[in-house]
């Protein structure tokens, strides 16, 4: 055989070792990993992980392979929260569904959360909360009329951009009082994020201590029903010490967002 001739093997190769001569696609991301691998928790929007009442009302959600806290109804959700038929939990217009973990992030430094839902009215309204156990202040991520918002109550800073919905991913992330948004829709790539300038100082204070998490609310508080919309959210990651917003970061995410595509709603 001539030295020089090519070599044949007849094998699939994912796309991280092919040479092309053009750029590949950029709408997957192969070598997906479980999000546990890549130092999420992970609340997987599967019934196995939901605890159910009698009437079949969510009462608990478990993260994956138990790798962080459960989340129970926020005290204005009686029984309202339900599993959907595809996976996920579903929000309804008006009506407290909300769930909550308790002390989800404490001391915050860094973290990020990546959420995939459904959203068809563009009216998710508040997604999720990170709500400081003492303090008159707290940080929200929310969709209005397809439009993205991370903010904190007070208006001291915040970023917004169009929800690529309906199916979509987003990702919100915070980093010693600077914010970071991103968004795309299911089975995309995560644009580079949107980066606020300065931090606030009022909201890094405001975040020093134990930080609950609520999940389609703002708090144990009834509130104002207009901040409660409707959507399925299907998945919520959460990553630690983590701001999510450098490129290898922003690698590790997608590659965690591909296997919950793909895994997430399975048994």
């Amino acid at each position: 055989m001539d030295e020089l001739a090519p070599l044949f093997v007849d094998i699939d190769l994912p796309d991280a070792v092919i040479l092309r001569d053009t750029a590949a696609p950029t709408g997957a991301v192969s070598l997906a990993i479980h999000p546990n691998d890549a130092e999420a928790v992970w609340y997987r929007g599967h019934e196995a992980a939901m605890t159910l009442s009698e009437g079949g009302a969510i009462t608990g959600w478990t993260p994956e392979n138990g790798l962080g806290i459960t989340a129970r109804p926020a005290k204005p959700n009686q029984d309202h929260a339900r599993p959907a038929p595809e996976g996920g939990v579903v929000f309804i217009r008006e009506v407290n569904c909300g769930l909550v973990v308790n002390a989800a992030v404490v001391e915050a430094e860094q973290f990020c959360c990546a959420l995939r839902l459904r959203s068809p009215d563009a009216q998710a309204r508040t997604l999720v909360t990170l709500n400081p156990a003492d303090g008159d202040n707290y940080l929200f991520l929310s969709e209005k009329d397809g439009v993205l918002e991370w903010r904190d109550d007070t208006g001291s800073i915040e970023l917004s951009l169009p929800a690529p919905g309906p199916d979509m991913w987003v990702l919100a992330g915070y980093d010693h009082g600077k914010l970071s948004l991103t968004a795309s829709k299911t089975g995309m790539h995560f644009p580079a994020p949107q980066i606020t300038p300065d931090a606030s100082t009022s909201l890094n204070d405001a975040l020093t201590g134990p930080n609950d998490l609520f999940v389609g609310c703002r708090s144990h508080r009834k509130g104002i029903v207009k901040t409660l919309g409707s959507s399925v959210i299907n998945d919520v990651l959460l990553w630690l010490d983590n701001a999510g917003t450098t490129a290898d970061d922003l690698a590790k995410i997608a590659r965690a967002c591909r296997f919950v595509e793909t895994q997430g709603n399975a048994s």
